[in-house]
């Protein structure tokens, strides 16, 4: 799925507005069985509509729609992150301080974004409701690959990022309920922005664009 997934959000696609399942498994080198499933998930997470004879139909994904899954992701990750609070063994917070704050102290970029994805699972994995974990399991690919779309553009985002996600850490490190769950919020709230602005005037006249429009 996710070879599609950047080939949609990157505008890869070509000219055509649909491609079918043999196009795909040439393009990837894949058997159906793999490209088949990636569909039903595409299309259960809102990018493509499937129908007979016809292939996946690229459905528009712009601002709005970015802006939607961002929404939709804070309402999972925060209530995640408060009942992940009191869950989540010291240990494993104290690697991920260390990790965050040596990204501080360099001032560097988190390498394929790999300890913000560590802190999000840890908190997803203590959070100690597995439908809620399931849920959030389902966008992880999507908000990753957008998340790394828009960070090729935006040096500033991995350190904007790191700042809140110690935010985070050192809340659920006090065992902070309120204060983790209002850092998160922070957090995915300033991600969202970066991903998908305030729309331009021409924007609105045109409301279904691109990933690629959408963070220029």
């Amino acid at each position: 799925m996710r070879g599609i997934l950047d080939m949609l959000l990157r505008g890869d696609s070509g000219a055509v507005d649909r491609f079918t399942e043999a196009a795909a498994c040439e393009r990837f080198g894949v058997s159906r069985t793999p490209v088949r499933e990636a569909f039903l998930e595409l299309q259960a997470l809102g990018l493509i509509e499937l129908k007979r004879n016809c292939g996946a139909v690229v459905l528009p994904f712009g601002q709005r729609e970015l802006s939607e899954i961002y929404h939709f992701r804070a309402l999972l990750e925060i209530e995640a992150t408060r009942l992940a609070t009191e869950n989540i063994p010291g240990e494993e917070l104290e690697t991920l301080l260390d990790s965050f704050r040596e990204l501080r102290e360099d001032n560097a970029v988190d390498p394929d974004w790999r300890h913000d994805r560590d802190l999000h699972h840890c908190i997803t994995k203590h959070c100690g409701n597995r439908r809620l974990a399931a849920e959030i399991a389902r966008y992880g690919n999507l908000i990753q690959s957008i998340r790394e779309i828009v960070g090729e553009t935006m040096f500033n985002i991995h350190v904007t990022s790191t700042e809140e996600h110690l935010r985070i850490l050192e809340a659920l490190e006090s065992r902070d309920s309120r204060a983790a769950a209002r850092s998160m919020a922070d957090h995915l709230e300033q991600a969202s922005e970066s991903a998908a602005p305030p729309p331009t005037r021409d924007d609105a006249r045109c409301p279904d664009v691109g990933v690629e429009k959408a963070i220029s």
